[in-house]
C-alpha cells in the first residue's frame, strides 16, 4: 500500500513540476510547439542513453511494436493535436475543467472493459476527487470567470471532451494489454522514441525546426521539463500496469495539490483555506478509493 500510495504521490508531484516547467517556458516566451518537440526529443535522448548504459534495448516483434505505436498514438500524438486546435477557441479555466473529467471517463472505460467493479466507493472517489480539484482550480486561479461558460462556442466544447477521452483510452489500453514481461522502461523508451520522430517530422513539414534556438531563452525550465515529463513517464507506466487506469489517473487529482504548493512556492501564487480544505477532500478521495473491495487485478508485480 505504502508503495502504490508513494508513486501516485511522486507522479502528482513530477506533473506539477512539468506544469511549472512548461509555464516557466512560456513566460520565457518560448512556443508551445517548441517545447513539446525539443522535451519529446530529450526524453528519447535521456531513455537511449539509459539503455545503452543498462545494454538492454526493448524487443520488438509484430504485439510489442502494435502496442507502441498505439499507446504514443493514443497517449501524445492525438491528444496534443486535438489540443492544439481546440485551446485557441476556448478560455484557459474551461479547457482546464474539462481536462479534469479524465479519471471520470477512465473509470467509466475500466467499468466497461471489466477492469474495475461498479460501485459506490470508486464513484464517489472519483466525484470527491474531481470536486476537490475543480476548487483549488477556482480558487487559485485568478481570472475572472464570469461570462466564461456562457461565450463558449459549445461544439468546441463537445470537441474538446476528445483529449481527455483520448487520454483516458491511452490509459485503459495500456493497463488491459501491456505485452507480456515488457518492462515500463521499454515501453517508455519506445514511447519516447516514436514520438521524437514524429516531432521532428512534424517540425520539418512546418519549417519550424528553425524555432528551436528560442530554447535559449530558458533552457532551465526545458531541462526540468525533461527530466520531469520523462521520470513522469515511467512511473506512469508502472502504475497504470501493476494498479491499473483508474488508480493512476487519480495523479490527476494529486498533481493539482502540489501544482497549488509549487506555484505559491515559485510564481507567489496565493493559498486560501478553501485551497487547503480542497487539498483535504483530495487526500480524501485517494483513501476511500484504496479502501474499495480489492478488483480482479493483480497489483504490484511488475519489473521496472
Amino acid at each position: 500500500m505504502a508503495l502504490k500510495i508513494g508513486l501516485l504521490s511522486v507522479l502528482g508531484l513530477l506533473w506539477a513540476l512539468r506544469l511549472a516547467a512548461i509555464k516557466a517556458a512560456g513566460v520565457a516566451g518560448i512556443p508551445v510547439h517548441v517545447v513539446v518537440s525539443v522535451s519529446a526529443l530529450g526524453i528519447a535522448v535521456f531513455f537511449t542513453g539509459v539503455a545503452v548504459w543498462r545494454r538492454d534495448w526493448p524487443s520488438i516483434d509484430r504485439t510489442t511494436l502494435s502496442f507502441f505505436v498505439l499507446s504514443g498514438f493514443f497517449g501524445f500524438l492525438a491528444p496534443f493535436a486535438l489540443e492544439s486546435i481546440v485551446a485557441p477557441h476556448l478560455p484557459v479555466f474551461v479547457f482546464v475543467v474539462i481536462i479534469s473529467t479524465m479519471p471520470i471517463i477512465t473509470l467509466l472505460l475500466s467499468i466497461i472493459v471489466g477492469n474495475e467493479r461498479l460501485g459506490a466507493a470508486p464513484v464517489i472517489a472519483i466525484a470527491l476527487g474531481f470536486l476537490g480539484a475543480m476548487t483549488i482550480l477556482w480558487d487559485t486561479t485568478q481570472t475572472d470567470h464570469e461570462g466564461e461558460f456562457t461565450a463558449v462556442g459549445i461544439w468546441w466544447v463537445m470537441i474538446a471532451f476528445g483529449v481527455p477521452s483520448l487520454y483516458a483510452l491511452n490509459t485503459v489500453f495500456v493497463a488491459t494489454r501491456w505485452p507480456g514481461t515488457t518492462s515500463a522502461i521499454h515501453v517508455a523508451h519506445a514511447q519516447a522514441m516514436i514520438v521524437s520522430v514524429a516531432a521532428i517530422v512534424g517540425s520539418a513539414f512546418a519549417g519550424a525546426i528553425g524555432d528551436w534556438t528560442l530554447v535559449a531563452r530558458d533552457p532551465l525550465a526545458i531541462g526540468l521539463i525533461v527530466a520531469a515529463e520523462g521520470l513522469a513517464l515511467l512511473v506512469y507506466l508502472r502504475i497504470t500496469r501493476d494498479y491499473g487506469a483508474t488508480w493512476v489517473s487519480f495523479a490527476n487529482y494529486v498533481a493539482m495539490i502540489f501544482a497549488a504548493i509549487v506555484g505559491a512556492a515559485v510564481f507567489d501564487d496565493r493559498i486560501t483555506w478553501l485551497t487547503v480544505a480542497a487539498a483535504l477532500v483530495i487526500v480524501a478521495s485517494v483513501v476511500l478509493y484504496q479502501r474499495r473491495p480489492a478488483t480482479t487485478r493483480t497489483e504490484g508485480a511488475g519489473d521496472v
